[in-house]
Formats: C-alpha cells, sequence, structure tokens
C-alpha cells in the first residue's frame, strides 16, 4: 500500500514537473450568444493575418496551441500581448477583435436577424492603425449606438462600410452585406450589376469611383515638389506626343492649376450629356479631350474625368520609370497599402478618375495622412503645403466648392474635406474635429440617395456625437 501511494506521488510530480512540455492554448475562448446566452456551434475562427482556422465545439469553445501560432503576429496592447482574430458564423453578425494570449476569453455576438447592434472595440493590427473604444475620444456612446441600430434595422441601402478615426484613433469600424456593383465604362458606364452580393470585410477592396481623383491629386502634389515644380507648370513640356495640340492659343496655356481645378477650358458636359461615355469608346484619352475645342483656362468650370487622365499621362513624363511603379513607391506603399487594385485607360496608363479598388482601412489611411499634415508615421509622405493647398477653396461652383479633386464641404456648420466617388464612397477629413470618417456604398448612379444617406449618418449621429 505504501508503495503504491509513493508511486502516485511520483507520477504526479513527474507529471507537474513535465506540465510546461506539453502544448498550452496560446489563444482560446468561448463564444455565446448575447441575448440566449446559449455557446455558439460551428463559428469559424481564424487568426489574423493568414492564421490558422478552427471552429467552435458544442460548447462554443475554441482554441489555438502555441505550435499553431508561431509565425503569426502579435499584438502589444497596454503592455499585453493579445492575438488579433476574425469570427465567422452564417447567423451573426461577423466579428474581429484581440483577445490576450494564454487567457480564456469569453465573447459574445450578435444575431443577424436582430434590429440591434453590438458595439465592440475594432481589432488592433500590426498596420500604424491604433484601435480604440468611441467612449474614450469623447464622443457619446450613446448616439453612435443609435446610429449603428438604424444601420441593424436596413435604415441605410447598400452600406458596405464604416470607419470613424477621431483623435489618434480608429474608434468604429464595421462591415455589412450588400451588392458588388461595379460601373462598365467600355459599354456606355452603366452599372454592372453581375457579381453576386457579398458581406464586405476589412480585407475587400471596394470600388471607389472618383475617390480615386484625390488619390491622382496625390501623386501630382508629391511628383510637383520631387522636381521643384509648381501647379503653374504648363502640361505641354511633359506631353511631347501631343505637341500639335500646343501649337496655339488658347490650349498652349493649360497648366497643372486649370486641370487640378476641372478650369482648363475644354468644351465638356460630363454630367448632362454623354461625353464620359464617348470618352471610353475612345482608344486614348489624352487625344480625346486635347482635341476638344477649348475656350481658354479660366474661362468656365467644368467637371471632367478626363483631366485627371491627363495628368497621369504627364506625370508618367515627369517621375523615373513609370507613373504606375513610381505611385506604388512613393506613396502607396509608404502608407502600407498594398491591397488595391488600380485599373488601366484603353491604353495602359492608370485610370486616374476612377477604376480604382481600395479597402476602407487603406481609405483611412489616405484621410488621416492629410489630417497629419501630410505625415504618415513620422514620414512626410505628402507635401504640406499640397494639404494645406488642398485645404483652400480653388473654384465656387453650382455644385460646391472645389479644390484640388476634393470637394470643400460644410454639414451643420462644420467644414470638411472630402475625396467624393459616385455611389457613396467618402473620405472626409475634418481639420478641427481631428476626425476622419470613411463611407463605401453601392448606390451607383443613384446621386443624390448616396448623399443624403452620408449626410444623415454624420448630421444626424456622428457630428452631435462629439457635442
Amino acid at each position: 500500500m505504501i508503495m503504491r501511494t509513493l508511486f502516485f506521488i511520483c507520477l504526479s510530480l513527474l507529471f507537474w514537473s513535465c506540465k510546461e512540455d506539453f502544448p498550452q492554448p496560446m489563444i482560446s475562448g468561448t463564444l455565446h450568444d448575447t441575448y440566449t446566452k446559449e455557446p455558439i456551434v460551428n463559428a469559424r475562427i481564424t487568426v489574423l493575418e493568414n492564421g490558422p482556422e478552427t471552429t467552435t465545439d458544442n460548447d462554443g469553445y475554441f482554441a489555438f496551441e502555441t505550435s499553431q501560432l508561431m509565425d503569426t503576429e502579435k499584438v502589444d496592447i497596454d503592455g499585453i500581448t493579445n492575438g488579433a482574430i476574425s469570427i465567422h458564423h452564417n447567423d451573426y453578425r461577423p466579428i474581429e477583435l484581440n483577445i490576450p494570449i494564454a487567457k480564456k476569453t469569453e465573447i459574445k455576438l450578435v444575431s443577424k436577424g436582430l434590429p440591434v447592434y453590438g458595439y465592440h472595440e475594432p481589432v488592433q493590427l500590426n498596420d500604424g492603425l491604433e484601435t480604440a473604444n468611441v467612449s474614450d475620444v469623447s464622443m457619446d456612446r450613446q448616439v453612435i449606438q443609435n446610429m449603428m441600430d438604424e444601420i441593424a434595422q436596413d435604415g441605410y441601402k447598400e452600406l458596405h462600410s464604416l470607419l470613424i478615426y477621431k483623435d489618434g484613433k480608429l474608434v468604429l469600424e464595421d462591415y455589412f452585406f450588400g451588392n458588388n456593383d461595379t460601373i462598365n465604362f467600355e459599354e456606355g458606364v452603366i452599372v454592372d450589376s453581375r457579381p453576386e452580393p457579398i458581406q464586405w470585410t476589412r480585407n475587400t477592396p471596394h470600388y471607389v469611383a472618383s475617390v480615386n481623383k484625390a488619390l491622382t491629386s496625390t501623386l501630382v502634389g508629391i511628383a510637383l515638389d520631387q522636381n521643384n515644380l509648381s501647379t503653374a507648370t504648363n502640361i505641354a513640356s511633359y506631353l511631347p506626343a501631343y505637341s500639335q495640340h500646343f501649337d496655339s492659343e488658347p490650349a498652349a496655356n493649360i497648366d497643372f492649376e486649370s486641370c487640378l481645378t476641372m478650369t482648363a477650358g475644354f468644351q465638356w458636359d460630363e454630367w448632362g450629356s454623354n461625353d464620359l461615355a464617348l470618352l471610353w469608346k475612345s482608344d486614348d484619352f489624352a487625344e480625346y479631350v486635347l482635341s476638344r475645342n477649348n475656350m481658354g483656362i479660366d474661362s468656365e468650370w467644368r467637371y471632367n474625368s478626363a483631366l485627371p487622365n491627363l495628368l497621369l499621362k504627364a506625370l508618367d513624363n515627369m517621375v523615373a520609370g513609370d507613373v504606375r511603379s513610381w505611385a506604388h513607391d512613393n506613396f502607396y506603399e509608404k502608407l502600407g497599402i498594398t491591397n488595391y487594385n488600380w485599373q488601366s485607360q484603353p491604353d495602359g496608363y492608370p485610370e486616374g478618375a476612377a477604376r480604382m479598388y481600395i479597402t476602407p482601412r487603406d481609405m483611412l489611411k489616405v484621410g488621416i495622412t492629410y489630417l497629419q499634415n501630410g505625415q504618415w508615421q513620422g514620414e512626410q509622405v505628402i507635401p504640406a503645403k499640397w494639404v494645406e493647398e488642398c485645404l483652400n477653396v480653388k473654384k465656387s461652383t453650382d455644385s460646391g466648392d472645389y479644390s484640388y479633386y476634393f470637394w470643400m464641404r460644410e454639414l451643420k456648420g462644420v467644414k470638411y474635406l472630402s475625396a467624393d466617388g459616385d455611389g457613396g464612397n467618402y473620405i472626409n477629413i475634418f481639420p478641427e474635429q481631428n476626425m476622419v470618417v470613411v463611407f463605401t456604398q453601392g448606390l451607383y448612379l443613384k446621386w443624390p440617395s448616396y448623399v443624403v444617406q452620408a449626410d444623415k449618418m454624420m448630421g444626424n449621429y456622428i457630428l452631435p456625437s462629439l457635442e
């Protein structure tokens, strides 16, 4: 009997001494329904970024062992090492969140069928964006909750994402189910609704239409600064293949300023005629617009999507290498923007007015860089002078105040800089409020419905939450 007891004591001591050699869960937790408290079975849990995947068991439990996570990124939050995970289940709203390492975490999800919203702090990743709770930045959480409840009750059509950055922190980030429409330019500038609707996510590039004009403006600002040029520089010397169009006035006077402010003088009617559709039936955008009658720069303001494309061709002759590679190296990559699809004009040059697919988080990075006077993580990516110029009204038009491919907007007495895209895609920059708001929507060619929706969310909820 004594020997048997000693055997079990020795066995126990051996077990405890070797316990650290056994695989221990590094990330683990349980999923439950917020309201019924029932465990959520067969939810898909994925470690970010591009980590392993598992599903919850009958008790709603999931776990990843240390050996599975050797190559995945860890996130430091207030001195505590966290993992980042995404959770998907057909019956529940998807969520991404951080959970502490080596600590079992209880997570509650809200059913897709309920007309309520469960707020969660955006997931912290190693992408240069710091996250926080909306209450931590002096925003009224209940007001934001009311807005999100209205979204959950289908109060807004084809809203695909909404992100709010305030006082240096990303405090709201949500993605929704909706169409995957885009614009078919080649067949007459019509909505292409053939792609199936999808659940939009942080990693899904969204078609942002004329938001790309603001990106083109940014590239022009960087290129001019690198070459010690001003917007008063004539464009002719950077378009030698089209020299015949600049031999005489008024076209000889076309400069970067007039192209950036939509006052280059070309006869054009994009909103009331079929000029945009005809542009896309041409093989050469530059030739098409330059062959139009010109009434002289500053003769009138005309929204013209050929002009950003003309500028990109000029930049291709100004910068080192081709403009697409230069733009990636000198702008997009510096902001950590790599998951984007920048499509082309018919002749292969990148398209400067639309045809851009980019993720909402990356749209936010662009807005933050403008908010920070052109700096991203301490590096001056966009010239500070260019940011200052973009924040000034260049032309007052019947459609609103215009800058260098940005709009100067005002809502409830609050002024902001906006990169606008058809369908309801926006990078809205509020310098005085130290805030950036990003929307993606899928209401293409349905102006003004998407404007009304965005203004309602900002005017009724987001701006009042700051008061």
